[in-house]
């Protein structure tokens, strides 16, 4: 494994890695930013996490790999319970911004929608799949209002956000490693 994450996607390893392109080495999977170990929702979270905050801040990411690495949900509740995510620490920043408040929303009510159908294998990721527009929606509300680019305020919600995604207290890893 890497020692440092870079922005952006790379021809190969010896150029380079992001998070998820290091997840795909871990895995065993071939090099690429989208492993088919990590539930597409989650990957794409974790690339734009990857991508917008500073190279000092990038680093807090690498103790999520392996966790990344055995993320393969199915489950389309998953991949809404990330734009909640992403909602809420926006709402935490600004609690009156509306975008966030009506994705939110959507959010919740599509995950009581999904909790009522079982979904597996490739039907369930299809169907998470559709959440993927409210996901970039929620996820760059969140990003504007975590503060400006390069700041320890926006690096800090940011890489917050993705280790509440994947359930992983930031804390928690620095303890463990």
């Amino acid at each position: 494994m890497t020692e440092r994450l870079t922005r952006g996607a790379h021809p190969g390893a010896e150029a380079g890695t992001c998070l998820m392109e290091q997840v795909s080495l871990l895995a065993g999977e071939r090099f690429s930013d989208r492993p088919r170990c990590t539930a597409p929702a989650l990957a794409a979270l974790a690339q734009q996490v990857n991508d917008r905050v500073s190279d000092a801040a990038r680093d807090r990411l690498l103790p999520l790999v392996p966790t990344l690495a055995d993320a393969a949900s199915c489950d389309p509740r998953d991949a809404w319970s990330l734009v909640a995510t992403c909602a809420r620490v926006a709402l935490a920043v600004r609690p009156d911004d509306a975008p966030s408040r009506r994705l939110l929303t959507r959010a919740t009510r599509a995950q009581r929608r999904w909790s009522r159908v079982r979904l597996d294998g490739a039907a369930g990721r299809i169907a998470g799949l559709r959440a993927l527009p409210d996901l970039t929606a929620a996820f760059h509300r969140a990003a504007v209002l975590a503060g400006p680019a390069g700041s320890p305020e926006r690096d800090d919600r940011l890489v917050g956000l993705l280790h509440d995604a994947v359930g992983v207290r930031e804390h928690e890893v620095a303890t463990v490693a």
